[in-house]
């Protein structure tokens, strides 16, 4: 009986052993996650602000209940994703990194408008914490202090299943994190948060672009931790939601025109905005983004009757390669169908970044600035930057990816990367053909 209890004895002090080792681990974390978040909260707040001479400020327009800029100058709109930033002890070199990044490119291209396509926030195991809230009051510390609009939607790593604050709940924060974010959660009917538009008018009134931003979601219903690798798709009754916006905008748009008193004016703006013209964003790409690099690929690097290459590469080294929703949806058939959408950006895979017109639509891949995530891309250049897209008075648009190793966004003391081939094969047969 006594050799039991020694016995049992032991097995207590053992097992107190390693709960203390246990929750004394977790207190270094814990203090480790405090510091790294200060230290790149410090960095955030030291950040100045971006001045322009003829700033725009957005409003909420009444007839449409999202926010709206008015000028009849040209607009500068640009994308960032994937950004991943942690705010953990594992992070901590690539989140200054990072930040650093997009200030550097900010303070350069001097935007009216960012848009954030996802994954701004990677709160998982390899960060050192799940707390996305601290993740959201640095990024938006940061854009705040630089005073430039931003608007974000979600990816599938913003609020995985193990962070701190769920989509809802970081939503609910981001419609409230300061002035200069434009982030609306939309319908509570509707699948998902952040489903919203932002437009420009001209001063007729005329909508001259719409931003049509949707949540497309991270993982199936039955994979809620995405342990299968799938994604998931944009649901039909955003799609729905999608059409009705584009035909409120339009009607809306047909009113104001109808309006305007110059008759030449006026024929004009029916020319170009009857039907109100718009862009997507979004995070996970879409299957044509697929079917549109297999028709360039399986022509030998050419165009075909419906695909037109514009810039880019196919980046990424694992199959599928483009990792777009596992199911099906009808969300470019509405595109097509609708006439008013001429170009959809999406990010997720870190390392494509081309650019197709397929079946007149332009689908891009944004720049991303993942400084972590992927293995030794910390170290690595050509993927690395943001999408400019500068919108004219007139409808016109000009989509431009920007690296950020180059010369406009030189700053003293930018590391040393390698500019890596995107890839070879791609490369050789455009440069034979």
């Amino acid at each position: 009986m006594a050799k039991e209890k020694k016995k049992m004895n032991l097995f207590l002090k053992i097992l107190l052993w390693i709960l203390g080792i246990l929750i004394g681990a977790a207190a270094l974390i814990a203090l480790a996650n405090v510091i790294c978040t200060s230290i790149v909260m410090k960095q955030a707040k030291s950040v100045d602000a971006v001045f322009t001479e003829d700033r725009l400020t957005p409003a909420i327009d009444d007839a449409t209940g999202f926010y709206t800029f008015t000028t009849d100058r040209e607009l500068k709109v640009v994308q960032l994703t994937d950004t991943h930033l942690g705010c953990g002890f594992l992070s901590l070199a690539s989140d200054k990194q990072m930040l650093k990044t997009v200030e550097t490119m900010l303070r350069a291209e001097k935007p009216d408008l960012v848009i954030v396509t996802g994954d701004a926030f990677f709160p998982v195991p390899e960060s050192g914490t799940f707390n996305n809230a601290n993740e959201l009051k640095v990024f938006s510390t940061m854009m705040n202090n630089l005073g430039i609009y931003w608007a974000f939607t979600f990816g599938n790593h913003d609020c995985q299943a193990m962070a701190y604050l769920d989509e809802a709940a970081l939503a609910q924060r981001l419609e409230e994190c300061g002035e200069y974010c434009l982030f609306q959660r939309g319908s509570e009917s509707l699948s998902g948060e952040g489903n919203y538009a932002i437009n420009v008018k001209n001063s007729d009134g005329v909508i001259t672009r719409s931003f049509i931003l949707l949540d497309s979601h991270s993982y199936p219903a039955d994979d809620a931790w995405g342990f299968k690798g799938e994604y998931d798709n944009i649901h039909p009754d955003q799609i729905e939601w999608y059409k009705s916006t584009v035909n409120i905008l339009t009607d809306l748009n047909k009113q104001a025109i109808a309006s305007v008193a110059d008759a030449a004016k006026r024929s004009e703006y029916s020319k170009r905005f009857n039907i109100v013209p718009s862009f997507l964003f979004f995070h996970i790409p879409l299957a044509e983004y697929k079917t549109a690099w297999e028709n360039y690929e399986k022509n030998g690097y050419r165009d075909t009757f419906d695909t037109k290459y514009v810039y880019g590469y196919m980046g990424e080294t694992e199959a599928p390669y483009i990792f777009c929703g596992a199911g099906d949806d009808d969300m470019f058939e509405a595109v097509l169908d609708y006439g008013s959408t001429q170009a959809i950006f999406c990010g997720h895979d870190h390392t494509n970044n081309f650019s197709f017109e397929y079946m007149g639509v332009r689908l891009s891949y944004g720049m991303s600035c993942d400084c972590f995530v992927y293995k030794g891309i910390k170290n690595l250049g050509s993927q690395r930057g943001c999408t400019v897209i500068t919108c004219g008075a007139d409808g016109s648009f000009e989509i431009t990816p920007e690296n950020y190793y180059q010369e406009k966004y030189d700053f003293e003391g930018k590391e040393s990367v390698s500019m890596q081939p995107l890839n070879e094969e791609q490369e050789k047969a455009q440069k034979n053909g």
